[in-house]
């Protein structure tokens, strides 16, 4: 008897990044906004991974071109695991950004605007849950940092 396998979609590897930064009243969260034709809605920095790259240098090479913010990058010990809407399979693996006070936020063509977010606002503004998971750990390693 002969059986024949399915093609196996291969995992494609993400970086999700919380860039924050201490405001005049705490942890201030950067969102950007993506186009109606990318889906729309306030996100966190996220991006593919290049074949064979690591999660930590595409978390910082994502951050980078999305809103050319750089800094050290903190593994937020976070992965998660989706579907996309075309079937792909995915695995996100969160990351947290210290950016300066005064950040400069340059974007790239993948969003249309940003902001920066007092910690309640910007948990309300996220809709997937592991994005709000992410972004507790996010504020809580974000305040046991030095300086």
């Amino acid at each position: 008897m002969c059986f024949r396998m399915a093609p196996v979609a291969r995992l494609q590897s993400k970086a999700l990044v919380w860039v924050l930064r201490q405001g005049a009243s705490g942890a201030e969260v950067l969102l950007l906004r993506r186009p109606e034709r990318r889906g729309g809605g306030m996100h966190p920095v996220t991006g593919k991974a290049e074949p064979g790259e690591d999660p930590a240098v595409a978390a910082a090479r994502e951050a980078e071109e999305e809103t050319g913010i750089t800094g050290s990058i903190a593994d937020l010990g976070y992965l998660h695991e989706y579907t996309s809407p075309k079937g792909k399979p995915i695995r996100e693996h969160a990351f947290l950004l210290s950016a300066p006070a005064r950040a400069d936020v340059r974007l790239s063509d993948e969003h249309d605007d940003f902001a920066w977010m007092d910690p309640p606002s910007a948990r309300a503004s996220l809709t997937w849950p592991a994005h709000r998971k992410s972004l507790d750990l996010a504020l809580q390693r974000f305040a046991t940092e030095p300086g």
